[in-house]
């Protein structure tokens, strides 16, 4: 299975571990990543337009550093059975923001690929976050999951992608667990966020009975010093996985 995610670094986020669980499990998935940091839709759209060269691209979790490519030659890369969009995390709340760019991108993305299209949910930030929008000390982290898990149900319906990775829910609901411990700078995740958004694609795409007991993340995914999550948190992480799954699987 080959998945290409046009996105940011959210999407390098949730994307570093997933072919590992699946490989754990004795399946496969391929995972491939466009990516510009804090891009938008709007740019997205505008890059495919103008076919600039303007994207790194991630490959299972790994930079190519020496692939630098427009969203045609990403799509071209190999042939997908999904793609994935995603707004930028300051304006996932916000309905409003996906237009009218994202059905122009559907339509170009089209011309490339017969894949399925699934939307990616982002997250809400960490309390002690500072944003504009949402206020600060502490930050409305309740409203803005309100706003995120609002403004994905109303687009995927308007521009008919009924398929939406619920990553925004599994993080809201492990912070239930662990407190707001799952980002390592407010908004990016941390291991414990990249290991629990990995089982949620897994799971996603592969659907919640593979058996992912071997699966064992290398940490130091964004930095040299930061080791993997404790081995014991693997069980609770891959539940709330499959919980915020429920009802919501592409296959399963």
């Amino acid at each position: 299975m080959n998945i290409l995610m046009i996105g940011n670094s959210f999407s390098v986020d949730v994307s570093t571990y997933v072919h590992q669980i699946a490989e754990s499990a004795g399946k496969e998935i391929n995972i491939y990543v466009l990516y510009i940091g804090g891009c938008p839709i709007k740019r997205h759209y505008e890059n495919i337009l103008s076919g600039e060269k303007a994207y790194e691209f991630y490959i299972n979790g790994n930079r190519n550093p020496s692939m630098w490519c427009s969203i045609q030659e990403g799509l071209k890369y190999t042939k997908y059975d999904y793609v994935t969009f995603q707004q930028v995390s300051t304006d996932s709340g916000d309905e409003k923001s996906f237009y009218p760019e994202l059905p122009l991108l559907l339509k170009e993305v089209r011309k490339f690929t017969d894949a399925k299209f699934v939307l990616h949910m982002t997250w809400s930030y960490g309390k002690y976050y500072e944003h504009q929008k949402y206020g600060k000390n502490p930050l409305d982290q309740d409203a803005m999951d309100n706003d995120i898990f609002h403004a994905y149900d109303v687009v995927s319906k308007e521009v008919n992608i009924p398929f939406v990775i619920p990553s925004g829910k599994a993080v809201q609901q492990a912070r239930l667990v662990y407190g707001d411990e799952l980002n390592r700078d407010g908004f990016h995740l941390n291991e414990r966020g990249r290991t629990l958004t990995g089982y949620v694609l897994a799971y996603y795409f592969l659907g919640k009975d593979i058996d992912v007991s071997k699966f064992r993340p290398i940490g130091h995914s964004y930095d040299d010093v930061t080791p993997p999550v404790d081995q014991k948190e693997l069980p609770t992480l891959s539940k709330i996985a499959k919980e915020v799954l429920k009802g919501g699987l592409l296959h399963g």
